[in-house]
């Protein structure tokens, strides 16, 4: 079992990156072709795999700086802090009215490509995907700097990892396992949904961007003020 305090931060941060409504609307589009679940097996598996790998590198990376991982460090700070402000930014960014429509374009034309897709490319595209957000660097570096901060065993960042990867593949895997209980039943849910998610939920993403930035931005401070404490003693 995870250490409580572990595990919450583990489901924060892994919902950080899953809680993605482009790459659920792609997920979901995926259904409507042929195929339907092992492509979204392929994709999914290629999401995965960047996602465990990203962490397992910042692991062995930041290992060789685990002096920066401490909490009330200068280095757990500033990743707090730096964390914290790409987060609000973003936060902003996609609470902006101009940022709805490069998402829909860009989302429209890599939707119109998926059909043509084999199986190796869209292995590529779920990791790309995975990895082509910059706010998913900075909960990989969290999680990353949590496991070296307690010095966990080799198996214990194994079962903290895939415990990581199962949260940030989760709400990804919400709809095959729609389909796979209901069937062709789900194909005109689907369709509205990937039009609400496509077109209507910048917002969504702004306002969890936001509150994960507020939280990091806590720990910063909670950081500064145990610094202080300890320069004071």
């Amino acid at each position: 079992m995870l250490p409580f305090h572990w595990l919450t931060q583990t489901i924060a941060f892994g919902l950080g990156i899953s809680f993605s409504p482009i790459n659920i609307a792609l997920v979901a589009l995926l259904l409507l072709g042929a195929q339907p679940l092992r492509r979204c097996l392929t994709f999914l598996t290629g999401w995965m795999l960047a996602n465990g790998s990203a962490l397992g590198l910042v692991v062995a990376v930041g290992g060789r700086l685990s002096w920066a991982m401490h909490l009330g460090s200068r280095g757990q700070i500033l990743i707090d802090l730096i964390g914290a402000g790409a987060l609000v930014g973003l936060g902003l960014f996609q609470l902006t009215p101009a940022v709805a429509i490069g998402e829909e374009n860009w989302a429209m034309q890599l939707m119109g490509r998926l059909p043509e897709l084999e199986p190796l490319p869209l292995l590529g595209l779920g990791a790309g995907c995975a990895l082509v957000s910059p706010e998913n660097l900075v909960f990989y570096v969290k999680e990353g700097g949590m496991l070296l901060t307690n010095h966990t065993s080799l198996r214990g960042d194994v079962e903290v990892g895939l415990v990581f990867v199962a949260i940030t593949t989760s709400l990804l895997l919400l709809p095959p396992l729609l389909w796979l209980c209901t069937g062709e039943r789900l194909r005109a849910p689907l369709t509205a949904l990937n039009d609400w998610l496509v077109h209507r939920a910048e917002w969504l993403v702004g306002v969890f961007a936001l509150l994960l930035g507020a939280y990091l931005g806590w720990q910063g401070i909670e950081g500064l003020h145990h610094m202080a404490l300890m320069a004071a003693a």
